[in-house]
């Protein structure tokens, strides 16, 4: 959202339910380029549901990952969420 320099969540569930089912979709880990915003983890949850729904092939870019937050660990979250919540 260029309005307020957050992510636009309901534009990127917009966009992920307009997917066709079983859809390849890329998505940042962490430290999103061009904008640096990242989903909270209650928004990682919500599209990794959505992701899971629709049968999506989710491919993650982490080449940032340690530079968002400092953090590794932090940073893999979204990562390691969508493999415990067992996606492809």
């Amino acid at each position: 959202n260029r309005a307020t320099n957050a992510l636009d969540l309901n534009g990127m569930i917009e966009d992920i339910k307009a997917a066709p089912e079983g859809a390849i979709v890329l998505l940042h880990a962490c430290a999103h380029n061009p904008t640096g915003c990242d989903p909270s983890k209650e928004q990682w949850e919500a599209i990794s549901a959505l992701c899971k729904e629709k049968d999506l092939q989710v491919f993650f870019d982490s080449a940032y990952q340690g530079f968002a937050s400092g953090d590794a660990e932090a940073d893999a979250f979204a990562l390691r969420y969508f493999v415990e919540q067992g996606h492809n």
